[in-house]
C-alpha cells in the first residue's frame, strides 16, 4: 500500500515536471510576430510558472492560493474562488481571493449547481437576472459575470473553480473557459498530490493495526514534551500499559482475535484521552500514553478509568464470556525521570511492579 502511494506521488511530480519542461521549450521557440502569439507565450509562461510552483507545494491552502492568483491573472478577473466538496455534495472547503473565508457559507445553487451536476463549465454574463442564483456567501460583493468549471479527479467531481467579473468590463469567452479548465486540471492533480503526501506522512507515523501512533513518533513526542516542561515548568505523565496473559489469549483464540482485542483496547484508551494527549503502540501488546500537562495524581485517575473500562468490557468468544485486563505503570516527568530514557525506564518498572503484584492494577514508580 505504501509503495503504491509513493509511486503515485512520484508520477504526479514527474507529470508536472514534464509539463513544466514542455511549456518552457515551447515558449522559448515561439517567435513573436503578432498579438495572438504574444498571448500564447503569456499563457504558456503563466501555466509554466504554475506547474513549477505546484511541484514544490505540499500544503493545500498554499496550493489553492497559487491557483486563485493565477486564475485572476490569466483571465483578468477581479475575484476567484474554489469550492471543495465531498462525495455527497457537501461543502468541505471554500477558498476565496478576498481573504480568509472561515465562517462563509456558500451554497451549490443556480449556475454553481448546474456546473456541479453536469460536470461541465458554466458561464453567465448577467448573474442578477439568472433564476435561483444565491450561492455566494452573505455580504459577498455583487457580481455580474462568472465562469464556473468543475474540478475532476479520477472521474469524480471534487469541487469547483470560479472567477467573476473581468476587470476590463468585458464578458468572459469560451477561451476563458478553456484556460480555467486547464487551471482546474492542475488543481485536481495538486489535491491528489497533497492527499497522497498526507497519507504517506500518516502511515509513517501510525501503527497500521490500531491506528495509534507508532514507537518512533512516541519517542519524538516525548522529546517535545520534555522541552515544553523545561520552558513552562508544567509536568507531564507517561503511562505504560500491557495486556495481561496476552500470549495465552492468542494461543487459545488465535492471532486474528488477538488483533481485535488490540483494536478494542486502543479505542478505549483513545476515548479517555484529551486532544493534547497521545497514545502509541509501544510494541506487541504494550501501549504508551503521554498525558500532557498532567501530574501523577491526574494520571492515576485516568489510568484507573481505562483499566476499569477494559475489565468491564466482556467479550463473547467460542461460547464463553472472556474478560480482558491490563496492568499499568505510571511515571511523572521530571520527578521520576529527568530524561526520555529515564522516564520510560521508570514507567516500565512501575508496570512490572503491577504485574508482579497480581496484574489488573495500576502502580506508580514511587
Amino acid at each position: 500500500m505504501t509503495t503504491s502511494i509513493i509511486i503515485a506521488l512520484a508520477l504526479i511530480s514527474i507529470f508536472l515536471s514534464a509539463i513544466y519542461m514542455r511549456n518552457r521549450k515551447v515558449s522559448t521557440n515561439i517567435k513573436c510576430h503578432n498579438e495572438k502569439q504574444l498571448k500564447t507565450i503569456r499563457e504558456l509562461n503563466i501555466t509554466n510558472e504554475l506547474s513549477a510552483s505546484l511541484l514544490s507545494s505540499l500544503d493545500m491552502e498554499s496550493a489553492v492560493d497559487i491557483l486563485l492568483d493565477r486564475s485572476r491573472e490569466l483571465l483578468k478577473a477581479t475575484r476567484s474562488a474554489v469550492i471543495l466538496t465531498n462525495k455527497n455534495g457537501g461543502i468541505e472547503g471554500f477558498f476565496t481571493s478576498l481573504g480568509p473565508s472561515s465562517g462563509c457559507k456558500v451554497k451549490l445553487t443556480g449556475i454553481l449547481r448546474k456546473a456541479y451536476e453536469d460536470m461541465v463549465p458554466a458561464r453567465g454574463d448577467d448573474i442578477p437576472s439568472m433564476p435561483g442564483f444565491d450561492g455566494l456567501p452573505d455580504n459577498h460583493p455583487d457580481i455580474s459575470g462568472i465562469i464556473v468549471v468543475p474540478i475532476i479527479l479520477r472521474g469524480e467531481i471534487i469541487g469547483e473553480l470560479m472567477v467573476t467579473d473581468k476587470n476590463n468590463g468585458k464578458d468572459f469567452t469560451s477561451e476563458d473557459e478553456d484556460l480555467l479548465l486547464t487551471i482546474a486540471f492542475y488543481l485536481g492533480l495538486t489535491i491528489e498530490k497533497v492527499n497522497l503526501h498526507d497519507e504517506i506522512v500518516k502511515m509513517a507515523s501510525t501503527d497500521g493495526l490500531t491506528g495509534l501512533h507508532n514507537h518512533r513518533t512516541l519517542q519524538e513526542r516525548l522529546e517535545n514534551e520534555i522541552d515544553r516542561v523545561k520552558r513552562y515548568k508544567r509536568p507531564f505523565s507517561l503511562m505504560m500499559i500491557d495486556i495481561d496473559h496476552f500470549k495465552n489469549f492468542n494461543d487459545k483464540f488465535g492471532h486474528q482475535t488477538g488483533d481485535e482485542v488490540l483494536k478494542l483496547i486502543s479505542a478505549i484508551m483513545t476515548k479517555n484521552m484529551r486532544s493534547i494527549d497521545m497514545a502509541a503502540r509501544y510494541g506487541g501488546e504494550e501501549f504508551a500514553v503521554i498525558l500532557s500537562e498532567t501530574p501523577l495524581s491526574g494520571a492515576l485517575q485516568i489510568a484507573e478509568r481505562i483499566r476499569e473500562q477494559i475489565k468491564d468490557n466482556k467479550i463473547e468468544l467460542k461460547g464463553e464470556e472472556v474478560t480482558i485486563t491490563v496492568s499499568i505503570g505510571i511515571a511523572e516527568f521530571p520527578e521520576d525521570g529527568s530524561t526520555r530514557e529515564g522516564l520510560i525506564g521508570a514507567a516500565d518498572k512501575a508496570l512490572y511492579l503491577a504485574k508482579r503484584s497480581g496484574r489488573n492494577r495500576v502502580c506508580t514508580y514511587r
